[in-house]
């Protein structure tokens, strides 16, 4: 045997170890997902409209820029 043909019978089996680690880890992050849908479908949870948040980011947001306003111009103020 050639030692060209050791080289590539060895990035051949690195290349196939690469591979089944690859898969292996992919197998877990679908059967993780499989679980965590499962699990998600068996909770009642009652979903709130997204506009009751929506409303509280925007109230905060204004909140925060009176402040900003407020601290900018303060000496202009007295």
């Amino acid at each position: 045997m050639d030692t060209s043909d050791g080289r590539v019978v060895i990035l051949l089996i690195i290349i196939a170890l690469a591979l089944f680690v690859a898969g292996r880890r992919f197998q877990s992050i679908v059967s993780a997902r499989q679980a965590w849908r499962d699990s998600m479908r068996a909770v009642p949870v009652k979903r709130q409209s997204s506009g009751g948040t929506l409303k509280v980011v925007i109230g905060i947001a204004l909140i925060i820029t009176v402040v900003f306003w407020f601290l900018t111009n303060a000496s202009r103020l007295t």
